[in-house]
């Protein structure tokens, strides 16, 4: 038996289909008004992460733990009630506690490429994966720590400030370093393949296909598009400045501003070797930029 915690969200629901495809039984924590319509085929068991009492029924002979839960994309929908501090924090050391005492065997955590604690410093929400990471270090189960790199869905979309539609794109600072930008779909298929194999390494660091800064990603957005963007900059000292003033009041803000920093100032050194070993053709950057592009155009 597998749980899964997020398996409503846009990676864990993923995760889910690709596990019941593989033929595993599925169980997942969802919410109480979570709607779970979506979830064919799996167990689904009441229970909230900040709610530690409503975990034993879901960790009930389970073999195998995974969770994507993250408070933050709700959080910043506006979701009242969803902080970082009591969902990804305290929540997610909830459930380590109560795995361990149910006795799972194998526990898959997603944390975020270039974790430590420079990335922790920057952004309240990594400060707390790396909690979560301390914390199973020092667990008796077997640990795997899938640590992929910037999504392609939320760092080269709108949400970040990149909007083909409108021709505008946003640089936080110089935008001059290369990541390796990922698919939500390629993250999936790895945290799938990690769950199942027999013996997967402890931690797991990768990316998508191709390294493109920032600026070079605006640059495809403009070739694939036919059309030149208005580019505006966040300079380094706002980024500074914000995360550290936002840390208390807005935590979830202050995350974003953290993160951006962060990846403009430190180069990642992973790359896609294990989404290949896993069997997975990874998809490039570029291929989501014409997507996007040609959705704009419509």
């Amino acid at each position: 038996m597998i749980l899964v915690c997020g398996a409503t969200g846009e990676l864990g629901g993923r995760v889910v289909r690709l596990l019941r495809e593989g033929g595993h039984e599925v169980r997942a924590l969802v919410r109480p008004a979570t709607d779970a319509t979506a979830l064919e085929g799996v167990e689904v068991i009441r229970g909230d992460l900040r709610q530690p009492a409503t975990l034993g029924p879901a960790l009930a002979g389970v073999d195998t733990v995974v969770t994507t839960v993250t408070s933050i994309s709700r959080s910043m929908a506006g979701e009242k009630g969803l902080t970082i501090t009591d969902v990804d924090t305290k929540g997610t050391q909830a459930l380590v506690r109560a795995a361990q005492r149910a006795g799972v065997e194998r526990f898959v955590y997603v944390s975020a490429a270039g974790m430590g604690e420079d990335f922790a410093r920057s952004a309240p929400l990594m400060a707390a994966k790396l909690s979560v990471e301390k914390m199973l270090a020092g667990s008796s189960m077997q640990v795997v720590l899938v640590r992929p790199d910037m999504f392609h869905e939320v760092w080269l979309a709108p949400a970040s400030g990149i909007e083909p539609a409108k021709d505008k794109a946003l640089i936080y600072g110089k935008g001059l370093l290369p990541h390796r930008y990922v698919a939500i779909d390629d993250v999936a298929a790895l945290c799938a393949h990690v769950t199942i194999a027999e013996d997967p390494p402890p931690v797991v660091e990768f990316g998508g296909p191709e390294a493109l800064s920032r600026l070079e990603v605006v640059a495809a957005f403009e070739k694939a598009t036919g059309r030149s963007f208005t580019v505006r900059h966040v300079p380094r000292p706002v980024l500074v400045v914000g995360h550290r003033v936002l840390g208390r009041i807005k935590p979830d803000l202050a995350s974003i501003m953290g993160m951006a920093l962060f990846f403009d100032t430190h180069p990642g050194t992973w790359d896609d070797a294990p989404l290949r070993e896993a069997g997975i053709d990874p998809k490039p950057a570029t291929a989501y930029i014409q997507e996007a592009a040609a959705v704009a155009r419509r």
